[in-house]
C-alpha cells in the first residue's frame, strides 16, 4: 500500500511538472482560437507566433464563422503580453499593443470573479475594414478613418460604465463619387444598458445629427436627420442627392434617420 501511495505521489508530481511545462510553452495559437470563439469569427489572429504569455499576430476582420466573404487585415502586427503572476490569484492582466492602430498599449485587468477594466486608449482603423463584416457594409464600402477612444471602461455581468467617442474622419463611400462627404462624431455615455447616443457633424457637405439610446439586450433606438449643407457646391449637392435619398424618408430638405433594433 505504501508503495502504491508513493507511486501515486510521484505520478502527481510528474503530471504537475508536465502541466507546468505545457503552460510555459503554450502556443500563441491558443490565444488565436480563444479570440475566434469570443468574436464568433469576426476577429482572427492570423499567423500567430510566440506563446500564450507573449506573442504577436496579424489582426484580421471577417464576416463571421460560416461566412466566406472578403477578409481584411491590419498592417503591422498586434502583440500581447499576459502576466502569469496574476493568473495564480485567479485574475487576468493583459497588455495589447499595435504600432499604428493603438495610440498606447491597451491594458485589460480582470479580478477573480469580478469586473473587467479596460484602460484608456485610442483606436485608429481604416474604415474599409468594415466591408469585411458583410451586409450592409459590403454595399456601403466605407472609406476614410475610424477613430474610437475611451477614458476607462468597466465591464461586469452585462453592464458597462464609461464614455466612448467614435469619429469617422474623411468619410467616403462607394455609393457616391464625392470624397470626403464629411467628418462625423458619435458619443456614447452613461453606461450600459441605458447608453445615451449623440451624433454630430464636425464638417462636410452631408450634415447628419441625432440621438438615441442602447437598452438592455443591445436594443438600439436612434432618431435623427440628414441634409445637404446650404453652402455646399451645387455640383456636390447634385451628386449627393441620390445618397441622401437612400438614408431615409424625405421630410422637406431633410431625410429622417430612424433606427430600431
Amino acid at each position: 500500500m505504501k508503495r502504491i501511495a508513493l507511486g501515486l505521489g510521484f505520478a502527481a508530481v510528474a503530471l504537475a511538472a508536465v502541466l507546468a511545462t505545457v503552460l510555459v510553452v503554450a502556443p500563441a495559437q491558443w490565444v488565436a482560437a480563444a479570440v475566434d470563439r469570443a468574436s464568433d469569427g469576426h476577429l482572427l489572429l492570423a499567423d500567430a507566433r510566440g506563446t500564450l504569455w507573449r506573442g504577436d499576430a496579424t489582426l484580421v476582420v471577417a464576416a463571421g464563422r460560416g461566412n466566406d466573404g472578403v477578409r481584411a487585415a491590419l498592417p503591422d502586427r498586434l502583440s500581447w503580453q499576459l502576466a502569469p503572476a496574476a493568473l495564480a490569484t485567479g485574475a487576468v492582466e493583459l497588455t495589447v499593443a499595435h504600432p499604428s492602430a493603438l495610440s498606447q498599449p491597451l491594458t485589460l485587468r480582470r479580478a477573480a470573479g469580478g469586473e473587467t477594466v479596460l484602460g484608456a486608449a485610442t483606436l485608429r482603423l481604416p474604415a474599409a475594414l468594415l466591408s469585411a463584416l458583410g451586409a450592409p457594409w459590403n454595399t456601403v464600402r466605407p472609406a476614410g478613418t475610424l477613430v474610437v477612444g475611451w477614458d476607462r471602461l468597466v465591464l461586469a455581468a452585462g453592464r458597462m460604465q464609461g464614455n466612448l467617442t467614435a469619429e469617422w474622419q474623411y468619410a467616403a463611400s462607394a455609393l457616391t463619387a464625392v470624397a470626403p462627404i464629411g467628418h462625423y462624431r458619435l458619443t456614447a455615455s452613461g453606461g450600459y444598458p441605458g447608453t445615451q447616443l449623440q451624433l454630430t457633424t464636425v464638417n462636410g457637405a452631408l450634415q447628419m445629427a441625432g440621438g438615441g439610446t442602447i437598452g438592455a439586450g443591445g436594443q438600439v433606438r436612434f432618431r435623427g436627420s440628414a441634409q445637404l449643407a446650404a453652402d455646399a457646391d451645387p455640383a456636390v449637392r447634385a451628386q449627393l442627392a441620390g445618397l441622401l435619398s437612400l438614408l431615409g424618408k424625405r421630410d422637406g430638405e431633410k431625410v429622417i434617420l430612424n433606427l430600431e433594433s
